[in-house]
C-alpha cells in the first residue's frame, strides 16, 4: 500500500501506524507548536492588546493594499461585527485609522497608524529573539536538516489539505472513514 503525493509513491505498511518513535515525532512536534505559540501570545498579551487584534494589525502590516472590513473579515473568517468590534478598539488605543475610501466611498479603508507600526515592529523583533533563542540549541548542521525535514513534511501536509494525497488504511479501516466518523459517537 502507498501514499501517492503528487505522483511520488511512499510505501507505508501497517506497522508504520504502530512505530513508537513515528508517535513520538508527532507528539514532539505537537507540543513544540503549542509551546511556541504560547511563548508569543504571552508577549502580544503583555502589549496591551489582544491576540485577535494583533493578528489584524500583523495583516494590516503585510498587506499591500488598505482592506476593508468586509474583506478583513472574509480573510479572518470572522463575522464583519467581530472585526468592527476589534477594529475599533485598534482605534480608540491608536493603532489605526479608518476613512472612506478614496475610489469608494461606501467603505473604510484601514491602515496603520505610527503607534501601530511601532507595535508591529516591536514584535516583529521580539518574535525573532525568541525564534532564535528556540534554535540556539542547534548545530548549523541541525538547523539544516531540520528545515529538511519541515520543508518534506510540508510537502505531505499541503497535499492532504488539497485532497491530493492517497491516505492509506489504518488496522484495515481508511482514513477518510476515521476522520468521517470523528464526533458521531458523541452524537449516539
Amino acid at each position: 500500500m502507498g501514499l501517492c503525493v503528487k505522483g511520488r509513491d511512499m510505501t507505508m505498511l501497517q506497522e508504520d501506524f504502530d512505530r513508537e518513535d513515528v508517535r513520538r515525532a508527532a507528539t514532539l512536534f505537537r507540543v513544540s507548536m503549542l509551546r511556541h505559540q504560547r511563548v508569543l501570545e504571552t508577549f502580544v498579551d503583555r502589549m496591551g492588546i489582544s491576540r485577535s487584534q494583533h493578528r489584524l494589525l500583523m495583516y494590516l502590516y503585510q498587506t499591500d493594499c488598505a482592506p476593508s472590513q468586509t474583506e478583513l473579515a472574509h480573510e479572518f473568517e470572522q463575522s464583519t461585527a467581530a472585526i468592527a468590534v476589534a477594529l475599533k478598539r485598534l482605534e480608540k488605543g491608536g493603532y489605526i485609522r479608518q476613512g472612506a475610501a478614496i475610489n469608494d466611498s461606501r467603505y473604510n479603508e484601514i491602515a496603520l497608524t505610527d503607534r501601530g507600526l511601532d507595535l508591529v515592529q516591536e514584535t516583529n523583533r521580539i518574535f525573532a529573539a525568541a525564534d532564535l533563542a528556540m534554535f540556539s540549541v542547534l548545530t548549523e548542521e541541525e538547523l539544516q536538516f531540520y528545515c529538511a525535514c519541515e520543508e518534506k513534511m510540508q510537502t505531505v501536509l499541503q497535499a492532504m489539505e488539497k485532497d491530493e494525497l492517497e491516505l492509506p488504511r489504518v488496522k484495515g479501516i481508511h482514513v477518510r472513514e476515521l476522520i468521517a466518523g470523528v464526533g458521531k459517537a458523541d452524537d449516539a
